[in-house]
Parts: C-alpha cells; structure tokens; sequence
C-alpha cells in the first residue's frame, strides 16, 4: 500500500539537525518547506499556483525512501542523485493507479527540472530551509567539514535569479551564520 511506503520517509536521515540535537528526516523537512513556501510566498515576484507549489514540496523527497538523502556538498553523490531518486520514484509510485502514479511523477519532474515558476519557488524554499534550520539549531561553530561561506552562496547562487528579496535573506542567513562559526569567512 501506498500509504505504508511513504511511511519511510520518516526514517530517511538528513545532515540537519533539529532543536532535539538529533538528525532531521526528509517527511519533517517536506512539511517545513510546504509550511514556509507560504510564509515566504509574498517575496517572490510571480504569480504561483499555491497548491501546487505544497504538494511539489510534499512529494519532492519521495524519491529518496529507496535511494537515501544526497548532502548538497558531496558533488560526487549530487551526479547520480537524480537518476537513483527516479528510479526510487518509480518504485514507491508503482503502488498507486497509473493515473495518479503519472501524476505525481510529472509534478515530481517539474519540481527537479524547474519547468515553471511554481517549481522554480519550490526549489528555492527547499534551498532556504536547510540555511534556516542550520543557523538556528547548530551550536556556535559547528563546522565539521569546513565548508565556506563562498561555496554555500554559490550553492544557493539561484535564487538571486528568482527573488531579490529571497536572496538578501540568503546572503544574511549566511552572514550570521559566519558569525556564528558555521562556515568559514572568504
């Protein structure tokens, strides 16, 4: 059953942490990100399909119940991630109708390609959150892998494209988070 396949994504680990000090999973991010997209919604400039920006957020992780959570920073991972959460996809959409399978893989496809504007939103909310969540969990320099801040803003570098006032919040996310010891000043 469907129902019980999504089931694992809340036992699918990510690299942030929450206030509890324990590793954060991909259905508690899904649901943050589809919370924030809108609280956020009136900082991007164009028109969007609210519901359908929520449910790319709630299904954008889908894909990792059989392939795992790729770290943003581990470029080696990030080449194959794609291809291993499709075929994951495939895997947990098989146990729907084919109607609602083709669905939900389509809205999967916009959200990772960022065919429109409500995926481009999606995908700068799921680039957001984790800069939040870091700045406010982590303890003052928590900074295991020493990454600089140059590499977090290049990262994020899409967003400027998107929302100028979306990418102010990011260059401040960052800039207290220097402050704070979490990554490394350029």
């Amino acid at each position: 059953m469907f129902i019980e396949e999504i089931e694992q994504l809340k036992t699918i680990t990510r690299f942030n942490r929450t206030l509890d000090e324990r590793f954060e999973n991909s259905a508690e991010h899904s649901w943050q990100a589809a919370l924030a997209s809108i609280i956020f919604q009136k900082y991007y400039p164009k028109k969007l399909d609210m519901g359908k920006v929520m449910l790319m957020l709630l299904i954008h992780d889908l894909g990792e119940i059989h392939a795992g959570d790729t770290w943003v920073f581990d470029a080696n991972q990030k080449i194959h991630s794609h291809d291993k959460e499709l075929k994951s996809l495939e895997q947990t959409l098989s146990l729907l109708p084919s109607d609602q399978h083709l669905n939900i893989k389509r809205i999967w496809l916009e959200f990772e390609k960022g065919d429109s504007n409500e995926a481009r939103y999606a995908r700068v909310i799921d680039a957001l959150i984790p800069l939040i969540n870091h700045l406010s969990v982590s303890e003052p320099n928590y900074n295991p892998d020493n990454i600089p801040a140059q590499l977090v803003l290049e990262k994020k570098n899409f967003i400027k494209e998107e929302s100028e006032e979306l990418w102010k919040l990011v260059q401040e996310l960052v800039k207290l988070s220097v402050e704070k010891g979490l990554y490394l000043q350029n």
